[in-house]
């Protein structure tokens, strides 16, 4: 927590422009937190509020990266429940569906993106949405980099490779193996 605070504060002080978003926000707990430090912005929160893609979620399975228990317990959100946690709930746009279909509308600027969405198609749609769009200075907070979810370190290894950039990152040694990526 204390590493996305110092990132607030370097966008703040550097006044990096743009809106903020989380993606794969399942309960809320940390869209709450982007909610709450940035009440100037819009924060764009996408989410099924009902669990992972189906075949995206077996296809995991069978590679071995996600447990069908795993699968069933992100199926217990809402967006109700998330909107709840929300301070600064007029600053709130809830994109419900499969991403990055929820975004197709939106094109516009990011100082902040938490991106957690545990499996590799996913992040690799993510970051190909995000990373262009994000404002220099701004910052992605990959979760699950460093984790036994290896499809988040394979999308971003083709991210890489596709688009022929080595991204600027810094994996984090928290409980999630965040991986901070900045522009």
């Amino acid at each position: 927590m204390k590493c996305f605070e110092l990132a607030v504060k370097e966008i703040r002080k550097r006044n990096i422009p743009g809106d903020v978003a989380e993606v794969g926000v399942f309960q809320g707990e940390f869209a709450q937190f982007v909610n709450a430090a940035f009440p100037d912005r819009t924060c764009y929160l996408c989410d099924t509020f009902e669990g992972f893609q189906p075949e995206e979620a077996a296809q995991e399975m069978q590679q071995g990266n996600a447990t069908q228990a795993f699968v069933n317990a992100y199926q217990n959100t809402s967006e109700e429940l998330v909107m709840e946690k929300m301070e600064h709930k007029d600053r709130i746009v809830l994109r419900k569906g499969y991403f990055p279909d929820t975004m197709q509308d939106i094109d516009t600027a990011f100082a902040f993106v938490s991106i957690d969405m545990d499996f590799e198609a996913s992040i690799y749609e993510g970051l190909r949405y995000f990373y262009p769009r994000l404002s220099r200075g701004g910052y992605i907070f990959l979760h699950d980099y460093n984790s036994s979810l290896y499809g988040v370190e394979h999308a971003v290894d083709r991210y890489e490779k596709d688009h022929q950039i080595l991204l600027p990152k810094v994996p984090l040694c928290d409980a999630n193996g965040t991986l901070v990526i900045v522009k």
